[in-house]
């Protein structure tokens, strides 16, 4: 409270009381203003990047063009691939696959992520396997699964889902050991139990757990996609690539890998604003912490 002055008749000041605000920066503005600044920062470091390298190939010829295009060469390739119909036909066949393969990833995913995060029984006796299948490395299986399932879509799916599947069942996992007790006491006090359980209570509580994974899963399941596409498939952007790279042609080539990282981080970046608006109550330092 603040005791302010006001005039009276008679000449006469008297004290009146009044509630005092106090104003505080708000958190989200300064986040937002460093924010800023870091990404003034990035903006900078790329073109310096760009700078030096255009300066390296084009000005001082200290890399040879054929080898390493300039970026000048690199975007106009850009331009020319993203109005190439065979372009556009490779984007839907690489991306309808990789949607097919986190699809089944995530159903799989959760499913298992929450039976073995939930139930004892299953954390101590398939816990170990799942880890240990998730420590060996996946691409040396690549070729065998080429071989069971043949070419073509198929094997590019089994690769996504493979590379996709343990991300989000072990982040969903545990996310299911941090769901409170006493929430899901509440709920079996109003009669959710089994599914209905799992679905009301233990599914909401690991989301944040599960959508970290899935943005993990996302991203190596894309680079499952590419590498079935390099082994074994006719169609794809990977095939593309591979093409590219074949007939010595390193300004398509790079422009390709552009194209790739760009369709990888607008799906990381979809998924992650999936995350603040499903779960927009938890804290993602919490999240990494017990991924």
């Amino acid at each position: 409270m603040a005791r302010a002055l006001e005039p009276q008749e008679g000449g006469r000041l008297v004290t009146a009381t009044m509630p005092l605000k106090i104003v505080r920066p708000s958190r989200s503005a300064a986040r937002g203003s460093g924010e800023g600044r870091w990404r003034l920062l990035l903006a900078a470091v790329v073109l310096a990047i760009l700078l030096v390298w255009e300066a390296a190939v084009s000005w001082l010829q200290l890399v040879p063009a054929v080898f390493l295009p300039p970026p000048t060469a690199v975007a106009a390739s850009f331009v020319e691939l993203v109005v190439r119909p065979d372009f556009w036909s490779a984007f839907g066949y690489s991306l309808g696959n990789l949607a097919i393969g986190v699809v089944l990833a995530v159903v799989i995913g959760v499913v298992v992520g929450l039976a073995v995060g939930w139930f004892p029984v299953l954390r101590f006796t398939v816990a170990p396997f799942l880890w240990l299948l998730y420590s060996t490395p996946k691409v040396a299986l690549a070729p065998l699964i080429i071989l069971i399932l043949g070419l073509g879509a198929a094997s590019q799916i089994a690769l996504v889902l493979l590379l996709a599947v343990f991300p989000i069942m072990l982040n969903t996992m545990e996310g299911a050991l941090t769901v409170n007790k006493s929430l899901v006491n509440a709920g079996r006090v109003f009669g959710a139990n089994g599914i209905a359980l799992g679905v009301k209570v233990l599914l909401p509580g690991t989301l944040p757990f599960s959508l970290v994974g899935i943005q993990r899963g996302a991203a190596l399941g894309f680079t499952g996609q590419v590498l079935g596409e390099f082994l074994g498939g006719a169609g794809g952007l990977g095939h593309l690539l591979e093409r590219a790279a074949f007939d010595f042609q390193m300004d398509d080539a790079i422009a390709m890998v552009i194209v790739m990282v760009i369709i990888a981080n607008l799906t990381l970046t979809v998924i992650g604003l999936l995350r603040k608006r499903f779960a927009p109550w938890h804290d993602d330092r919490a999240t990494v912490k017990a991924g």
